[in-house]
């Protein structure tokens, strides 16, 4: 894949990261959505578009990052793990959960 074969879109969002290589440079997600004048939720669809065809986009708490060694590879595959796993422990409690649960919580004994 080249750059030329991706929308303009997620050109200008791997060009903006190219500029923020390693976890130190890290780029607030916000700050990189007002950069390219979109919202946060249509930044992270496309980041998401953009793991599946391969880019390395790493995330931290402090925002994007390209890693530039192992270890910053790793740091942004675990945030996504403990993402999925946090993820994965709300579809269970909401699918454990009764459709009363509201009123038994209010309930006195």
């Amino acid at each position: 894949m080249k750059i030329t074969d991706l929308q303009k879109l997620d050109q200008n969002i791997i060009k903006f990261l190219s500029e923020h290589r390693g976890i130190e440079q890290a780029v607030k997600g916000r700050i990189l959505a007002q950069n390219l004048n979109i919202d946060f939720r249509t930044l992270q669809s496309r980041i998401e578009y953009l793991h599946k065809q391969g880019c390395a986009i790493g995330s931290i708490d402090n925002g994007y990052f390209i890693p530039v060694n192992e270890a910053e590879h790793r740091a942004g595959i675990i945030k996504k793990q403990r993402t999925g796993i946090a993820i994965n422990n709300a579809v269970n409690g909401y699918i454990l959960a009764e459709l009363d649960w509201i009123d038994q919580l209010f309930e006195e004994d």
